[in-house]
């Protein structure tokens, strides 16, 4: 559960960050896409066999998703990168 509210506030202040064009996104989303892969591999890898659909499904539906749009934004915000 703490997990998942580090992820939520990881998300919400990435956004502030992207909407404020403020440079330290690229620290955020990079720190919330690795809470994301992680919590996305911790989910699947200790599923029961009940809920390794849930878990999966959560993983590659959300998790992962949300994970490469961090690191999208992680990478597009490192500092000395031209556009």
């Amino acid at each position: 559960m703490r997990l998942d509210a580090l992820e939520s506030l990881g998300l919400v202040v990435t956004g502030l960050l992207l909407a404020r064009a403020d440079a330290r996104r690229c620290v955020t989303a990079a720190g919330t896409a690795t809470l994301l892969v992680a919590d996305a591999w911790f989910d699947t890898t200790t599923a029961s066999a009940g809920e390794a659909a849930a878990a999966l499904a959560m993983a590659f539906c959300a998790e992962l998703p949300l994970a490469a749009v961090c690191a999208l934004v992680a990478c597009r915000a490192l500092p000395g990168r031209t556009r």
